[in-house]
């Protein structure tokens, strides 16, 4: 995706001075198109969200090696203002999924919403994907073939709780619907939003979170400033 310089700023939540300082410097490389910058939003990603030292270390085989032929894409990347429930109907894990895969929020980026809502279910029977919390990650097993982008998250957030079998027994009120064209792009994911949920007071601030703006706002801060710790 190329990126416009009123599109990157957003994108950091800086102004607009502060990229074309970053250009100066070396931090970032941009090329001028008409008179106007331009940005290679792959190079954007991997500058401000690599893979960080803890995927780097250790026996097991990182996340990130798995994906290596994959853009380093953030989660907030993957969200969006329109794919965002803010006040959740539903009273129990099917109702969630169903509201949660609702066309109206997903008919621009799948063609198959039932096919991705059955397979949403079917993962919930064998295991329930509601990692404690008060945090759920549904997602289908296998990859959605009709998904127009290399993946989504779909955001949810219920006031009340929603029962969903979670391991700690307790009600759900943050869903991370996710699903992507791949599996190795799918683990990948995984790995960042587990992250991102692991981040002190991220959870109770999203819970917090009043509009869909909000809510952006918060995970791409959060992001960012886990960038900036590891620099």
């Amino acid at each position: 995706m190329i990126l416009t310089l009123r599109e990157l700023a957003q994108m950091l939540r800086v102004n607009e001075r502060t990229v074309l300082r970053m250009l100066k410097t070396g931090q970032l490389h941009g090329t001028k198109i008409g008179g106007q910058w331009r940005f290679n939003s792959s190079q954007i990603d991997s500058l401000f969200f690599a893979a960080t030292e803890e995927e780097e270390s250790g026996d097991h085989v990182p996340l990130s090696a798995l994906t290596h032929t994959h853009i380093s894409i953030p989660v907030s990347r993957m969200m969006h203002e329109t794919r965002m429930l803010m006040d959740m109907s539903a009273t129990d894990a099917t109702e969630a999924i169903e509201e949660l895969t609702d066309h109206r929020l997903l008919s621009t980026v799948l063609l198959d919403t039932a096919d991705l809502r059955t397979k949403c279910q079917a993962r919930e029977k064998l295991l329930s994907t509601g990692v404690g919390d008060g945090v759920a990650i549904p997602h289908p097993r296998d990859p959605a073939s009709t998904l127009r982008a290399p993946a989504i998250i779909v955001f949810g957030h219920s006031r009340k709780g929603i029962p969903f079998g979670a391991a700690d027994g307790l009600p759900v009120h943050l869903f991370f619907l996710m699903c992507s064209q791949n599996i190795e792009l799918h683990l990948y994911l995984m790995g960042r939003l587990a992250r991102l949920l692991r981040t002190p007071e991220f959870i109770p601030k999203c819970r917090q979170c009043e509009t869909p703006e909000d809510v952006m706002r918060l995970v791409m801060t959060v992001e960012r400033d886990a960038f900036l710790r590891s620099e």
